[in-house]
This record gives C-alpha cells, structure tokens and sequence, in this order.
C-alpha cells in the first residue's frame, strides 16, 4: 500500500512538472505569470517571511511601508498567509522565486491526491460490487486529475494568480466533512467519536483554505451548509437522544472553524466598522471568472495546442 500510494503522489507530481511546462526548465529564474499579478502574489511571500522572522512580528496584517506614512490594512487584500508561512523554509533557505514555484507545484499536486482520496472514500457509495474496487481506483485516480488539471486552475497560474491557483485544501476538507456525516450506528460512542475527529479534521483544513484563499473557503461554507440541509431532511434520526451524535459534530466544527478564523476576522473588523457596507452590486467579475462544468472538459485559449480551437 505505501508504495501505491508513493506511487499515485509521483504520478500527479509528473503531471503537474509536464502541465505546467515551461516552468520546470526555468524554476529558479522565473515564477509563471503575465508579470502582471505574479509579481505581488509573490510579494506576499515575501512579506510573511519579512514580518514574522526578520520583524519578529506576527501582525502581518498591517504595513506602514507602501503609501507611507499611511498604514494600509492588508487583511481584505489577497495576502495567502498560509502559502507564506510555507515558503518561509524555502525563502531562507533557497530563493523566493523556488519557494514561490514549489507552493505552485505543490497546489497541483495536493489538489489531485486530495480529489483522489475523496473519490476512494466514497468508492464504497459509488461502486457496491466488491469486483469493481479496481474501477474505484481509477475512478479515484481520474478524479485527480480532473480536479487538479482543468483548464480553470491552469489558467489562473498560467495567470500568476497564485491564491486563485490555491484549491488544494477544498477536497480533503470535503473528505472529513463526508466522514463527519457519514451514517452510521446512532448511540454507539465510537462512531460519535469518529465523527468528531472527522469535524476536527474538516475544521483544519477549512481553516488552510481560509488562510490559503477566502473565496474558496466561503464555497465550502456553501457546501457545509447543503450538508447539514441533507441531513438535517433527509437523514434525520427518529430519536430525540440521538440528536447529539448528528448536530454534535456541526458545532465543533463551527467552534474551531470560528477560532481557526478569529486572527482574520480581528484585522477585517476595524475596516467593517468604519466604511460600512463593502459589499458590491450586482455579481463583480463572477460571470467572467467562473468556471461552468465545460470548462473542466474543454482547453482555453492559453493552451499551447488547442488555443484557437477554445
């Protein structure tokens, strides 16, 4: 098993070193990118690593050096402070343009073995015989691939949209938010307990996307809210003392969620206060940066071959 598993991890990093080409011929030169957006998404590496080691200051958050003397709140800025906090060992160690790369190439490849694991743990749902588990694991593998290698992700980090590129947390949260509504036997304390590790995990990895990318943490809490919806509906228990095995869960993960979040949602208040309603009319850039289910079938017009076809 282990090496199965080394050997599907080596196959989306192959993918992901071939997809991206030519990035790998030039991966301590150049990030991806226009030169447009790439240059201040790699800036927020940077800045995490400048704070929090050379400051000795854990605010990254609010920085006084652009538009001086003014200080600027970064915290409704595209800032990925999990990515920088990743870079750090490979900004200190190597460059900010290999650590930059690195976090790319990672986001590709986490993003399929998360998709992967999610399908293989579904398998049993979706293919009952015992003779299809191979069918399983090749579905599982295509889900990867899918998932991490659509044109929508390409695109972005063919873009230098490094935080949009940050998708890789979304299936393994969805994975433990599954295990956590998982139906099993009510009442029995070992499977409370599995759903509560499973909520603890799902917390954790919705708190990564969050710091990774907020939008995509905000479609999660589209989807924990299906859930609860579903099961709520659905897949209620009849017994009154057994609601703590279904609702239980939820609120863990709601109370490490809202911890997990706590640090962001201090920097954004003092803004909120002040200018009131920030939200904009109408959908902003949605119906132009969206991707339909098509667009993880089909290339777009960055695609080297395919270009003109899209």
């Amino acid at each position: 098993p282990g090496l199965r598993w080394l050997g599907v991890l080596g196959f989306y990093t192959l993918l992901a070193l071939l997809l991206t080409w030519p990035l790998a011929a030039h991966f301590t030169t150049h990030t991806a990118g226009d030169g447009i957006d790439d240059p201040a998404l790699a800036w927020n590496l940077w800045w995490v690593k400048e704070r929090m080691v050379v400051q000795a200051n854990p605010d990254i958050f609010h920085v006084d050096w652009m538009f001086h003397p003014i200080q600027i709140n970064l915290a409704f800025y595209t800032l990925t402070p999990l990515n920088g906090l990743l870079s750090v060992p490979w900004q200190l160690g190597v460059s900010l343009v290999v650590a930059n790369n690195l976090l790319l190439l990672a986001s590709f490849v986490l993003s399929a073995f998360g998709a992967f694991l999610l399908v293989l743990d579904q398998r049993k749902q979706l293919f009952a015989s015992a003779a299809s588990a191979s069918i399983g694991w090749m579905a599982a593998l295509l889900a990867g691939v899918i998932y991490a290698f659509a044109s929508a992700k390409l695109f972005y980090a063919s873009l230098g949209q490094f935080n949009i590129a940050s998708s890789q947390w979304i299936p393994f949260a969805a994975l433990y938010l599954l295990r956590m509504a998982r139906p099993e036997e009510v009442g029995n304390s070992e499977a409370l307990r599995k759903r509560m590790r499973a909520a603890a995990l799902a917390a954790l990895f919705f708190t990564f996307q969050l710091w990774a990318e907020l939008t995509y943490a905000s479609f999660l809490l589209i989807f924990i809210a299906l859930l609860f919806v579903w099961q709520v509906l659905v897949a209620r228990p009849r017994a009154r003392c057994a609601w703590l095995h279904w609702l239980g869960p939820y609120a863990l993960f709601g109370v490490l969620s809202l911890v997990g979040m706590a640090p962001l949602l201090w920097a954004m208040i003092p803004d909120l206060l002040r200018e009131g309603d920030f939200f904009a009319s109408g959908g902003g850039f949605a119906d132009v940066f969206s991707a339909d289910l098509a667009g993880y079938l089909h290339p777009t017009r960055l695609h080297p071959l395919w270009g003109a076809f899209a």
